[in-house]
């Protein structure tokens, strides 16, 4: 990415430093923007999480920083193999992973990790933990923001990176946080090793609509991720809890399995709902946008809220960088990015209506949530091909 200074933005406000606003300050940094992100945590500390980068989103990275994707490629791992068994460990399903049509590879990693790679490409003073936003007011020139510590900044634009139940979404649409999406997910990472999770595999542990995923993440880590539907939301009172929970779930399932989980420290385990998919007509107003998980909500049916992500803030540092003015620059983001978006977010709803009913075809997918675009009811390959095969350009598609 070229470094050009936009002619209209000299201070940026970061809202989250996940790897969407992390991402958003290297970008915006190589245009010579002043950028501060504004993180409500009071450290950033691992958590229970994997991630896998798909060639879309690695190839937008790559356009972004290049030095950020062999970091990862010498730290993750790059997935060849996909398999399916039963919860007692049969072979259902074992087939490579089919990426010789994209120019990049399928590529899994710890979240933490992603996150230290990226925050190591920053310089520490911009990044200010204990920040929790409250509150912002637009005016014509700027953005003032107010933080749960008493402290206030001001900035020329202010872009929402902080997720599913943002903060800024919810006071720039006055919007409530998506709905609950009928699952409930529990994910942690441990260093582990046994022939039934070889490296370089995803596989897949399926129980009657339940099912663990585990991932090989580099350097001796597995990610896992359990994924049960339930009727309404279940919140475990603390860590050790939520650990039971998952052992009591997994309790007839393959040993390997509860071992993996009983490894893994309770205080690193991710207990989440998964929501329905919000469906936005629009990602900004004024001098305040939205990347990431904050614009597009979706479920982690498709793994695809990282990468696309990184699609998002590609076209917004591009257009900030080639546009005369902020109200163009982010109404051709919108253009650029909205559709796409929309369409994969209707694709993971109907991975998840089809994880409840296999014989579900695309052509027959409907939802409450508005007309479903066609992009989204075509073939397995067809939808594949045009996910992952996405062409970085400033043209709206």
């Amino acid at each position: 990415m070229q470094s050009e200074q936009s002619p209209y933005l000299n201070k940026v406000g970061i809202i989250g430093a996940g790897p969407a606003g992390l991402a958003t300050a290297i970008a915006l940094r190589k245009q010579g923007i002043e950028v501060h992100i504004y993180e409500r945590a009071t450290a950033l500390r691992p958590i229970g999480a994997g991630v896998t980068l798909s060639p879309n989103g690695i190839r937008s990275l790559a356009a972004i920083d290049t030095d950020i994707v062999q970091q990862l490629q010498q730290q993750g791992s790059q997935l060849n193999r996909f398999r399916i068994r039963t919860a007692k460990g049969w072979p259902l399903l074992n087939q490579p992973v089919k990426d010789d049509d994209y120019d990049q590879p399928f590529l899994a990693i710890r979240w933490f990790s992603l996150q230290e790679i990226m925050r190591a490409k920053l310089p520490p003073e911009i990044l200010h933990l204990n920040h929790q936003l409250t509150h912002f007011e637009q005016t014509h020139q700027n953005v003032n923001l107010s933080f749960a510590n008493g402290e206030m900044a001001t900035v020329d634009l202010l872009i929402g990176a902080d997720g599913i139940r943002s903060i800024v979404r919810k006071q720039l649409f006055d919007l409530e946080d998506p709905a609950y999406g009928g699952w409930m997910t529990w994910r942690g990472v441990q260093k582990y090793q046994h022939p039934l999770l070889p490296p370089h595999h995803t596989t897949i542990f399926a129980k009657r609509g339940k099912s663990l995923i585990l991932l090989d993440n580099g350097q001796g880590y597995v990610s896992w991720a359990l994924e049960i539907p339930m009727p309404t939301i279940h919140r475990s009172q603390h860590p050790e809890a939520a650990k039971t929970r998952v052992l009591q779930e997994l309790s007839k399932w393959h040993p390997t399995l509860q071992e993996l989980v009983n490894l893994t420290d309770a205080d690193t385990i991710v207990e989440r709902p998964v929501c329905e998919p919000m469906i936005l007509p629009q990602w900004s107003n004024g001098r305040v946008t939205l990347v990431g998980d904050a614009a597009h909500p979706m479920a982690p049916f498709l793994g695809q809220g990282t990468n696309t992500t990184f699609e998002d803030v590609w076209a917004l540092s591009t257009y900030l960088s080639q546009q005369g003015n902020l109200a163009n620059a982010l109404k051709n983001y919108e253009n650029n990015r909205i559709e796409r978006a929309h369409t994969i977010q209707y694709r993971t709803m109907y991975s998840a209506a089809q994880m409840r009913n296999p014989f579900l075809r695309p052509r027959w997918f409907k939802t409450s949530l508005g007309k479903v675009p066609d992009q989204a009811k075509v073939s397995e390959k067809a939808f594949s091909d045009w996910l992952y095969q996405y062409e970085l350009t400033t043209e709206s598609t």
